[in-house]
């Protein structure tokens, strides 16, 4: 069975050092990748950067068409099997793409027909230094086919994760009409989960407990700027998407939980007002914490893990 094949694309604006590095961790990959960057019109030295890098794919926005245009002009570029999405404030490990085709490689001969897989990150500051870890969903390889993952997804237990931890399948990206460039949210929150649930209706996806990529949280980064109850709307947004994938309506126990659980990290993070709004969204249904971690429980959903 032969190794899939790799395209990394990387969305970028006004970047241009983050944007070094992010090419440097693909170009030093344990196995060869294609790299498409893709420049929103930067006004800084992002061109002169990518010119540093010998057969780099280079395709600039005469103006900013925004991130999911972006995503998706890179896909359609993209001449290979795999295509792995990259934001230009991340970067991967260098055994990335070797470990995600390795698994792939598994999954296949298990008979499966994935069309994403995930790894875990590494969370750093803009020294980089390590702040945080994303958590492994098994401590092995493991597969969950689509009916399975879209229900796990639903309970928050099957974390896809963001972009420098997936790789999809391009022609099923391009069949689904790619990322949504028509989003009724002010910000992008969501934006890639919203590809996942797309992807995760069509085949199966395939988790490994590696880390691949190392993720910059930090006071630029686009999520930051995004009000707690803009990522509760955003958040029952999808899972409406994946009910309606599965055929049935949003169990009301959802939006309850997501408003508990954004009223926290709002709390958490000093936004009291936010806090406030999202705890009195909670309180129209209330539902102690013991039901809720019960419903979200991992003892069955661990039942549903294919091993590879």
């Amino acid at each position: 069975m032969n190794a899939p094949q790799w395209s990394v694309v990387i969305t970028t604006r006004n970047r241009a050092q983050m944007l070094k590095r992010a090419i440097e961790s693909c170009v030093k990959q344990t196995v060869p990748c294609d790299v498409l960057v893709i420049d929103e019109a930067s006004s800084d030295e992002t061109p002169r950067i990518v010119l540093e890098f010998p057969n780099i794919i280079y395709l600039r926005n005469a103006e900013p068409l925004g991130h999911s245009a972006s995503a998706n002009k890179g896909i359609r570029a993209a001449r290979t099997e795999w295509v792995k999405p990259l934001d230009d404030d991340d970067w991967l490990a260098p055994d990335c793409i070797e470990i995600m085709s390795n698994a792939l490689t598994k999954a296949r001969s298990a008979g499966l027909n994935p069309v994403l897989v995930s790894g875990n990150a590494i969370n750093v500051d803009t020294d980089e230094v390590e702040i945080g870890r994303t958590r492994p969903i098994y401590p092995a390889p493991v597969a969950l086919k689509s009916k399975e993952l879209l229900g796990l997804m639903m309970l928050d237990q099957a974390p896809i994760g963001t972009p420098a931890q997936v790789g999809h399948s391009r022609e099923v990206a391009l069949r689904v009409g790619g990322w949504n460039e028509q989003r009724s949210f002010m910000h992008q929150h969501g934006d890639e989960v919203e590809l996942w649930i797309k992807l995760a209706a069509e085949g199966a996806a395939v988790f490994v407990p590696t880390f691949v990529a190392y993720r910059t949280i930090w006071a630029g980064g686009s999520q930051l700027a995004i009000p707690h109850e803009e990522r509760f709307h955003s958040n029952v947004f999808l899972k409406d998407k994946i009910a309606a994938h599965l055929g049935i309506k949003t169990p009301r126990i959802i939006p309850a939980y997501l408003a508990l659980h954004w009223a926290i990290v709002a709390a958490r993070e000093k936004d009291y007002g936010q806090a406030a709004k999202l705890a009195a969204r909670w309180m129209l249904h209330p539902l102690s914490i013991t039901k809720l971690l019960d419903r979200r429980g991992l003892k069955d959903a661990k039942k549903l893990l294919i091993p590879i």
